[in-house]
């Protein structure tokens, strides 16, 4: 791929890495709005150590990027790819991978999430949105270096080896974007039949891009695993954020340990 190509590749996510920033993170307690903008940084914060930080995330991260690579560096990767163009690709599927696509799409996902976060913060739909956005932050490292690290090509340029830093592809950016939001709401979710439907959704960004030629199947799954974990450290976060502990005096008995967790 030509130099400004790749460059081209990482302008959005760094574009909207430093948004993110600029928009969630106050340089100090006076530009927060009513706090809401302090206490999501420190949120991030645990979002990071909750990910870059956990013996369980990492080992997790492993795994996932081990079963990524056997499918890149054997050819599982093209097997997949050529029976899905010559038997499941078609006008059909051609039309509805258009709309598939459009979550993954960071200029249309992300000012929608900060839009509904802004407007709606106090709803369901502003947690969904904050929470959402924080993931993004969280994985967004990872899968820009992941990319390049991996140095994998398209199917269209070539086959799905890694080979350090040759090309940007090794993890789809649309399939990790596009599933952040509807992972989130999965997890917010009680209904089990709710849950698995937004899971199901959460992997059709990642199979447009399958469908498209854009990316070989390894790339949009490492995108989507991404996405999951990143959810996790969030949602471990907020877990953590209600529950509380509590001494209580037991007259001159001692005293009692008291856990209350808000869900």
């Amino acid at each position: 791929m030509p130099y400004f190509l790749r460059i081209k590749c990482y302008i959005p996510y760094a574009v909207a890495f430093f948004i993110f920033t600029a928009i969630i993170c106050p340089v100090n307690e006076s530009l927060a709005i009513e706090g809401y903008l302090s206490k999501d940084l420190a949120n991030i914060k645990d979002d990071y150590k909750n990910f870059y930080l956990s013996k369980n995330s990492l080992i997790q991260l492993g795994i996932g990027i081990g079963c990524a690579g056997i499918l890149a560096n054997t050819s599982m990767d093209g097997d997949i790819q050529e029976f899905y163009q010559d038997n499941v690709k078609s006008d059909a599927t051609d039309d509805l991978s258009k709309v598939l696509k459009v979550p993954g799409n960071i200029f249309i996902t992300v000012p929608i999430l900060m839009g509904t976060y802004l407007a709606f913060n106090e709803s369901s739909a502003g947690e969904w949105a904050q929470k959402s956005l924080r993931a993004l932050i969280v994985g967004a490292p990872t899968g820009l270096l992941l990319q390049r690290v991996t140095g994998a090509s398209r199917p269209s340029e070539g086959d799905s080896k890694w080979r350090p830093f040759h090309d940007a592809n090794g993890l789809s950016g649309h399939a990790f974007i596009g599933a952040v939001p509807f992972i989130t709401a999965a997890k917010m979710n009680e209904n089990p039949y709710m849950k698995g439907l937004l899971y199901g959704l959460s992997f059709l960004p990642g199979l447009s891009r399958i469908n498209d030629n854009q990316h070989y199947f390894s790339q949009s799954a490492l995108g989507w695993y991404l996405a999951y974990l990143s959810c996790n450290a969030v949602e471990k976060t907020n877990m953590r954020n209600n529950t509380k502990f509590a001494l209580v005096p037991l007259s001159d008995k001692g005293l009692m340990m008291t856990i209350n967790r808000r869900f």
